[in-house]
């Protein structure tokens, strides 16, 4: 007989990004290894940048390429510009990469 070994257990809860009553994203609990590594390049290439309207530009990709997990909303970078503060998007950069960090640290 087989052993069968259960991986959904490993799945998380989704992270809920909620910036108003209208804008609410649901983003994997787990993410793809592409998209990791997509988040370490930007990671890696910010501090090289030295204009500071190219980080900004870098910046937003960054926040955008997280929020477009959301497979249900259509967005782009305007949408970011537009409708995220700076903080805010410094808060969804922040709290997805100590996602990844505390998905890597987990020994499950």
């Amino acid at each position: 007989m087989s052993e069968i070994i259960d991986l959904s257990i490993l799945t998380q809860e989704p992270l809920v990004l909620k910036f108003s009553e209208e804008n609410k994203f649901t983003i994997p609990p787990e993410p793809k290894v592409e998209l990791v590594l997509k988040i370490y390049d930007f990671q890696e290439k910010m501090p090289k940048i030295k204009d500071h309207k190219k980080q900004f530009d870098m910046f937003v990709e960054m926040v955008l390429t997280i929020l477009s997990q959301d497979s249900s909303k259509k967005i782009d970078t305007d949408f970011v510009i537009k409708n995220l503060s700076l903080q805010q998007m410094q808060k969804v950069v922040e709290i997805y990469s100590n996602k990844i960090l505390a998905n890597q640290n987990n020994p499950n």
